[in-house]
Protein backbone atom coordinates (compact mmCIF):
# COMPACT_ATOMS: atom_id res chain seq x y z
CA UNK A 1 0.00 0.00 0.00
CA UNK A 2 2.88 2.52 0.62
CA UNK A 3 4.59 1.79 -3.09
CA UNK A 4 0.68 2.26 -4.26
CA UNK A 5 0.14 5.66 -1.92
CA UNK A 6 3.17 7.07 -3.94
CA UNK A 7 1.53 6.20 -7.33
CA UNK A 8 -1.83 7.74 -6.53
CA UNK A 9 0.08 10.91 -4.58
CA UNK A 10 1.71 11.44 -7.51
CA UNK A 11 -0.58 11.42 -10.16
CA UNK A 12 -3.26 13.44 -7.92
CA UNK A 13 -0.09 16.03 -7.98
CA UNK A 14 0.91 15.88 -11.58
CA UNK A 15 -2.80 15.20 -13.35
CA UNK A 16 -4.05 18.50 -12.29
CA UNK A 17 -0.62 20.53 -12.76
CA UNK A 18 -0.91 19.11 -16.17
CA UNK A 19 -4.57 19.89 -17.03
CA UNK A 20 -4.10 23.56 -16.24
CA UNK A 21 -1.29 23.46 -18.74
CA UNK A 22 -3.25 21.89 -21.39
CA UNK A 23 -6.04 24.43 -20.36
CA UNK A 24 -3.95 27.33 -21.16
CA UNK A 25 -1.96 25.88 -23.89
CA UNK A 26 -3.97 24.11 -25.92
CA UNK A 27 -6.92 25.40 -28.25
CA UNK A 28 -10.56 24.67 -27.59
CA UNK A 29 -10.86 24.74 -23.88
CA UNK A 30 -12.48 27.55 -22.15
CA UNK A 31 -9.53 28.80 -20.20
CA UNK A 32 -7.17 29.75 -23.21
CA UNK A 33 -4.62 31.90 -21.56
CA UNK A 34 -1.98 31.78 -18.88
CA UNK A 35 -3.62 33.93 -15.74
CA UNK A 36 -0.38 33.23 -12.85
CA UNK A 37 -2.39 33.87 -10.32
CA UNK A 38 -4.63 30.78 -11.83
CA UNK A 39 -1.17 28.95 -12.58
CA UNK A 40 -0.10 29.41 -8.79
CA UNK A 41 -3.70 27.99 -7.15
CA UNK A 42 -3.52 25.14 -9.87
CA UNK A 43 -0.08 24.00 -8.90
CA UNK A 44 -0.50 24.61 -5.55
CA UNK A 45 -3.91 22.68 -4.79
CA UNK A 46 -2.47 19.73 -6.95
CA UNK A 47 0.86 19.19 -4.95
CA UNK A 48 -1.34 19.90 -1.83
CA UNK A 49 -3.36 17.46 -2.74
CA UNK A 50 -1.11 14.67 -3.52
CA UNK A 51 0.86 14.86 -0.45
CA UNK A 52 -2.50 14.73 1.53
CA UNK A 53 -3.98 11.87 -0.59
CA UNK A 54 -0.52 10.09 -0.36
CA UNK A 55 -0.37 10.29 3.58
CA UNK A 56 -4.04 8.97 3.97
CA UNK A 57 -2.96 5.97 2.12
CA UNK A 58 -0.30 5.51 4.29
CA UNK A 59 2.99 6.94 2.48
CA UNK A 60 5.82 8.66 3.54
CA UNK A 61 4.53 10.99 0.27
CA UNK A 62 7.74 11.71 -1.13
CA UNK A 63 6.85 12.76 -4.73
CA UNK A 64 10.25 14.04 -5.46
CA UNK A 65 13.11 11.61 -6.80
CA UNK A 66 14.96 14.42 -4.83
CA UNK A 67 13.40 13.60 -1.38
CA UNK A 68 14.35 9.83 -2.21
CA UNK A 69 17.59 10.60 -3.22
CA UNK A 70 18.06 12.01 0.05
CA UNK A 71 16.43 9.80 2.37
CA UNK A 72 18.63 6.59 1.02
CA UNK A 73 22.21 9.03 1.43
CA UNK A 74 20.71 9.89 4.97
CA UNK A 75 20.55 5.73 5.43
CA UNK A 76 16.52 6.35 6.18
CA UNK A 77 15.67 4.05 2.71
CA UNK A 78 16.81 0.85 1.67
CA UNK A 79 17.80 0.62 -2.15
CA UNK A 80 15.68 -1.48 -2.97
CA UNK A 81 12.61 0.39 -1.35
CA UNK A 82 14.09 3.73 -3.36
CA UNK A 83 14.24 1.81 -6.42
CA UNK A 84 10.29 1.40 -5.92
CA UNK A 85 9.46 4.47 -4.57
CA UNK A 86 11.04 6.07 -8.21
CA UNK A 87 9.04 3.38 -10.26
CA UNK A 88 5.98 4.25 -8.53
CA UNK A 89 6.88 8.26 -9.76
CA UNK A 90 7.82 7.39 -13.28
CA UNK A 91 4.91 5.29 -13.71
CA UNK A 92 2.55 8.01 -12.28
CA UNK A 93 4.40 10.81 -14.52
CA UNK A 94 2.81 8.68 -17.59
CA UNK A 95 -0.03 7.94 -16.16
CA UNK A 96 -1.03 11.63 -16.12
CA UNK A 97 0.14 12.10 -19.34
CA UNK A 98 -1.51 9.31 -20.94
CA UNK A 99 -4.90 11.12 -19.28
CA UNK A 100 -4.14 14.21 -20.65
CA UNK A 101 -3.51 12.85 -23.50
CA UNK A 102 -6.84 11.11 -24.32
CA UNK A 103 -8.67 13.91 -21.91
CA UNK A 104 -7.88 16.67 -24.23
CA UNK A 105 -7.55 14.69 -27.49
CA UNK A 106 -9.52 17.07 -29.68
CA UNK A 107 -7.18 20.10 -28.12
CA UNK A 108 -4.22 18.36 -29.03
CA UNK A 109 -6.17 17.84 -32.48
CA UNK A 110 -6.71 21.20 -32.84
CA UNK A 111 -3.46 22.83 -32.07
CA UNK A 112 -1.20 21.85 -34.19
CA UNK A 113 0.94 25.23 -33.76
CA UNK A 114 0.77 25.40 -30.35
CA UNK A 115 3.76 24.00 -28.26
CA UNK A 116 3.49 20.52 -26.15
CA UNK A 117 6.88 20.15 -24.63
CA UNK A 118 6.14 22.67 -22.11
CA UNK A 119 2.92 21.39 -20.89
CA UNK A 120 4.51 18.16 -19.17
CA UNK A 121 8.27 19.95 -18.42
CA UNK A 122 9.67 23.36 -17.43
CA UNK A 123 12.06 24.98 -19.04
CA UNK A 124 13.50 28.78 -18.26
CA UNK A 125 12.60 32.42 -19.01
CA UNK A 126 15.86 33.16 -20.58
CA UNK A 127 17.74 29.73 -21.30
CA UNK A 128 21.53 30.14 -18.94
CA UNK A 129 22.28 26.71 -17.91
CA UNK A 130 24.52 27.60 -15.31
CA UNK A 131 22.33 30.34 -14.16
CA UNK A 132 19.48 27.99 -14.38
CA UNK A 133 21.26 25.00 -12.52
CA UNK A 134 21.98 27.47 -9.67
CA UNK A 135 18.20 29.10 -9.42
CA UNK A 136 16.47 24.82 -9.71
CA UNK A 137 19.04 24.01 -6.87
CA UNK A 138 18.53 26.75 -4.40
CA UNK A 139 14.26 26.78 -5.41
CA UNK A 140 14.40 22.87 -4.68
CA UNK A 141 15.77 23.46 -1.53
CA UNK A 142 14.58 26.00 -0.13
CA UNK A 143 10.49 24.51 -1.53
CA UNK A 144 11.34 21.31 0.31
CA UNK A 145 13.34 22.69 3.45
CA UNK A 146 9.52 24.47 3.67
CA UNK A 147 7.47 21.51 3.53
CA UNK A 148 9.66 19.34 5.77
CA UNK A 149 9.81 21.79 8.57
CA UNK A 150 6.71 22.57 8.39
CA UNK A 151 5.41 19.16 8.93
CA UNK A 152 7.74 18.46 11.63
CA UNK A 153 5.62 16.61 14.51
CA UNK A 154 2.60 17.26 12.04
CA UNK A 155 0.27 13.72 11.11
CA UNK A 156 -3.09 15.48 10.09
CA UNK A 157 -3.16 14.62 6.53
CA UNK A 158 -4.92 18.02 5.50
CA UNK A 159 -2.45 20.04 7.50
CA UNK A 160 0.17 18.55 5.26
CA UNK A 161 -1.57 18.97 2.58
CA UNK A 162 -1.91 23.31 3.36
CA UNK A 163 1.75 23.31 4.51
CA UNK A 164 2.63 21.89 0.82
CA UNK A 165 -0.14 24.43 -0.96
CA UNK A 166 1.54 27.19 0.77
CA UNK A 167 5.12 26.51 -0.15
CA UNK A 168 4.67 26.24 -4.10
CA UNK A 169 2.16 29.47 -3.75
CA UNK A 170 5.41 31.24 -2.22
CA UNK A 171 8.13 29.59 -4.22
CA UNK A 172 6.62 30.24 -7.20
CA UNK A 173 5.53 33.71 -6.17
CA UNK A 174 9.86 34.26 -6.05
CA UNK A 175 11.60 31.77 -7.76
CA UNK A 176 10.09 30.86 -10.92
CA UNK A 177 12.78 31.46 -12.94
CA UNK A 178 13.81 28.19 -14.18
CA UNK A 179 10.07 27.22 -15.29
CA UNK A 180 8.50 25.89 -11.95
CA UNK A 181 10.09 22.57 -12.00
CA UNK A 182 11.55 21.60 -8.81
CA UNK A 183 11.02 17.83 -9.00
CA UNK A 184 12.72 15.92 -11.81
CA UNK A 185 9.26 13.91 -12.04
CA UNK A 186 7.50 16.84 -12.64
CA UNK A 187 9.61 17.21 -15.96
CA UNK A 188 12.19 14.42 -16.68
CA UNK A 189 10.40 11.34 -16.13
CA UNK A 190 7.32 13.28 -17.96
CA UNK A 191 9.21 14.47 -20.89
CA UNK A 192 10.18 10.89 -21.50
CA UNK A 193 6.88 9.93 -21.25
CA UNK A 194 5.94 12.77 -23.64
CA UNK A 195 9.09 11.27 -26.15
CA UNK A 196 7.12 8.19 -26.36
CA UNK A 197 3.63 8.40 -26.76
CA UNK A 198 1.58 9.76 -29.60
CA UNK A 199 0.16 12.52 -28.66
CA UNK A 200 -1.16 14.51 -31.37
CA UNK A 201 0.51 17.20 -33.37
CA UNK A 202 3.66 16.62 -31.62
CA UNK A 203 4.86 17.67 -34.87
CA UNK A 204 8.41 16.41 -34.17
CA UNK A 205 8.73 18.98 -30.87
CA UNK A 206 12.01 17.77 -29.65
CA UNK A 207 12.89 17.72 -25.51
CA UNK A 208 15.46 19.76 -24.54
CA UNK A 209 17.13 16.63 -22.57
CA UNK A 210 20.33 18.49 -21.85
CA UNK A 211 18.10 20.77 -20.16
CA UNK A 212 16.05 18.29 -18.66
CA UNK A 213 19.02 16.04 -17.40
CA UNK A 214 21.44 19.00 -16.13
CA UNK A 215 18.48 21.60 -14.36
CA UNK A 216 15.74 19.53 -14.00
CA UNK A 217 17.26 16.31 -12.67
CA UNK A 218 20.44 16.74 -11.41
CA UNK A 219 19.84 20.47 -10.07
CA UNK A 220 16.33 19.33 -8.93
CA UNK A 221 17.66 16.08 -7.07
CA UNK A 222 20.73 18.17 -5.34
CA UNK A 223 17.91 20.27 -4.21
CA UNK A 224 16.47 17.83 -2.57
CA UNK A 225 19.32 15.74 -1.00
CA UNK A 226 20.07 19.16 0.38
CA UNK A 227 16.74 19.70 1.75
CA UNK A 228 16.77 16.57 3.53
CA UNK A 229 20.03 16.04 4.82
CA UNK A 230 19.41 20.10 6.45
CA UNK A 231 16.28 19.23 7.99
CA UNK A 232 17.37 16.26 9.33
CA UNK A 233 20.05 17.62 11.05
CA UNK A 234 17.96 20.28 12.62
CA UNK A 235 15.14 17.89 13.52
CA UNK A 236 17.55 15.48 15.16
CA UNK A 237 19.68 18.65 16.46
CA UNK A 238 16.23 19.39 18.27
CA UNK A 239 15.62 15.78 19.40
CA UNK A 240 18.66 15.64 20.99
Amino acid sequence: MVYLSEFVGSLIFLLGGYSYMCNISLKKTLVGKLNYIELVIAWSLSVGFGLAIAVVMGGPAFLNPGVVFGKLIMGALPIADAALYLLMEFLAAGAAVLLCMIFFHDSFKASPEESKRGIFSAYPVEKNMALNFFQEVLATFVFLFLVFMGITGVSSPVTIGVVGFGAVALLSLSLNSTGFSMNAMRSVFSSIWFAILPIPNKNGEKVDWGYQLIVNFVGSSIGGILAVVATTCIQNSLAG
